[in-house]
């Protein structure tokens, strides 16, 4: 029997990559326990065929993220210098992805004591020291809208996490600074991965760019897709509790037209034995059904093709036209930029005591005399956005010289975040105090409007076929009416004034569909766009401000 020594086994361990994932890390999977990082199926592909600038098509939930920053985290405890960056979709992921590579250096520190020491040094860098080796290492974990690492520092490993989900506006800015930093040696590494999110992003252009590239050898990345089936844990056998009602049995019954192609090609290209097909068709079928009950008002549905891909070119297709003109979306998007006032808002609950606090961004500040109306889009609890938005109206007129003067649209303050019912109603009924006792909007949700009745100023809804009012709190949105709001905002497209970003963003997402019994299918988060929507077609219940007379053409000794 062969032995070798403690040097050498360390030197073959840690010339393997993936043995050291796999013998040195842990991770907590899907059921919360932790286990050793095995890599999946597709995790292995992308650490066997990555090379030095790669791009990435990939399904939800299959552990790319945590492969990559798991193969930085060991790049940065083995090589000394080593200056990692993850650049994520969010501030939520940025924060976890520091936790998870936290964690992966507490696991492997129990095995291996003698590691380089970690710090913590601030919200976004974690930094790795050996004082007697001299080794040291840097990662940065930022969102795409708070990366502020300096220009002069080189970037080793670069990624950019869920790229096709970035706010318009991010991917120019960060894509230039960060890549062109990452120096052109062997062993540096830029990445670029993301679910597809439909054709008009960046994420789309590169990476057909790359595929298309490859063809004639001019590509600088190189593509890779990996479709949802390739994923071991994406099955359903007919035993599985979560099976739909029908399809507990074998083999599956009623099988579709695409449900048989797909099953031929999972057999003949893919390995799959039939009984293994089918659980994977039943698996499917449930994934299908899942989304169509997450329909918000009826008409939103989240596409199983783009967030569990089968081929690189249907996975970024999108589901009917834009309802916006597109110019005029992407101009308004030009004309935006961060909120130049933030105001911190405290609310306190007369009953309970309990307080809380959010940030109010302000792009133009309370004006005395002037009328607000302050619209709300309640999230569900912490699990989805609240938005709330303040807007300021006046209508078209024209002046003394007969001029038609256009009308007033202006978006002024946004405040945004994961908040409970109680919670978001009384930072807005502050935020509307604050906007000289705006009138409040909100959408027609019972839990939302229970805790704003003692509003002095609620906006009580008309019915739009018959301007009748009902004495109802709050905009109705569902299939009737959602039409109606998007015609509203589609009309003064040009009018409205509003240099928020993800307003105009929320906008791409809104798509005209003649299979959707509303016409309308909206194909990403709609939470922003659906606040202003609300405060446009309720815009009638803005207080006049004093002063206006006069302005629109009146004597000026009108009303004295």
């Amino acid at each position: 029997m062969q032995t070798i020594t403690q040097d050498e086994a360390l030197k073959a361990l840690f010339s393997n990559r993936k043995l050291m994932m796999e013998s040195l890390l842990e991770i907590e999977n899907k059921e919360r326990k932790l286990v050793p990082f095995t890599l999946n199926p597709i995790q292995l592909d992308m650490l066997e065929t990555s090379g030095y600038r790669d791009v990435y098509v990939k399904p939800a939930q299959v552990g790319a993220t945590s492969f990559h920053l798991a193969d930085f985290y060991l790049d940065n405890i083995t090589i000394s210098g080593t200056v990692s960056v993850v650049i994520s979709y969010d501030e939520t992921s940025a924060k976890r992805l520091i936790i998870k590579a936290k964690r992966f250096h507490q696991f492997l520190e129990r095995k291996i004591p003698s590691i380089p020491r970690m710090e913590h040094k601030g919200a976004e860098e974690l930094t790795w020291e050996d004082r007697d080796t001299g080794h040291y290492s840097i990662m940065y974990i930022f969102s795409s809208r708070s990366y502020t690492l300096g220009r002069g520092e080189a970037i080793h490993n670069l990624l950019l996490d869920e790229y096709g989900f970035w706010l318009l506006g991010t991917h120019e800015q960060v894509f230039s600074s960060a890549v062109q930093r990452v120096p052109l040696k062997l062993g540096t590494k830029v990445r670029i991965q993301s679910t597809a999110n439909g054709e008009d992003n960046p994420h789309c252009e590169i990476y057909r760019a790359a595929k298309e590239g490859t063809a004639v050898s001019q590509s600088v990345y190189k593509p890779h897709f990996y479709p949802w089936f390739i994923h071991p844990e994406y099955i359903m056998y007919a035993d599985d509790p979560f099976c739909l009602n029908k399809d507990n049995i074998d083999p599956l019954p009623m099988l579709q037209s695409d449900e048989i192609l797909l099953m031929k090609v999972l057999i003949s290209h893919y390995g799959f034995d039939e009984y293994d097909a089918m659980a994977k068709l039943r698996w499917r079928r449930y994934k299908k059904a899942e989304m169509a009950s997450l329909r918000r008002s009826g008409d939103t549905v989240l596409l199983f093709e783009q967030e569990f891909p089968e081929d690189d070119e249907t996975c970024f297709l999108v589901a009917g036209d834009q309802a916006y003109n597109t110019d005029i979306i992407t101009d308004k998007i030009r004309q935006c930029i961060p909120a130049p006032i933030q105001k911190n808002i405290v609310a306190t609950d007369s009953r309970t005591k309990d307080t809380v606090s959010a940030t109010l961004d302000i792009w133009h500040d309370k004006e005395e005399g002037l009328g607000y109306i302050v619209s709300i889009d309640p999230g569900k609890g912490k699990t989805s956005e609240s938005v709330g938005h303040v807007w300021h109206f006046t209508d078209e007129y024209k002046d003394k010289d007969n001029n038609e003067i256009p009308p007033v649209m202006q978006h002024c303050a946004t405040l945004a975040g994961f908040y409970d019912e109680w919670e978001m109603a009384l930072l807005m009924k502050e935020v509307a105090h604050y906007y000289n006792g705006a009138v409040i909007a909100p959408e027609d949700n019972l839990d939302i409007v229970s805790h704003l009745r003692d509003y002095p100023d609620l906006y009580y809804r008309e019915d739009v076929r018959t301007g009748k009012l009902v004495r109802a709190i709050g905009w109705q949105t569902n299939l009737s009416t959602k039409p109606y709001m998007i015609t509203e905002v589609s009309r003064h497209l040009e009018h409205i004034d509003c240099q928020d970003i993800r307003f105009w963003s929320q906008c791409k997402n809104i798509r005209r569909n003649a299979n959707i019994k509303s016409g309308i299918l909206v194909v990403g988060a709609d939470d922003h766009h659906d606040c202003g929507a609300i405060a446009i077609v309720c815009r009638n219940a803005q207080p006049i401000q004093r002063g206006y007379v006069g302005s629109a053409g009146w004597h000026e000794s009108w009303g004295r």
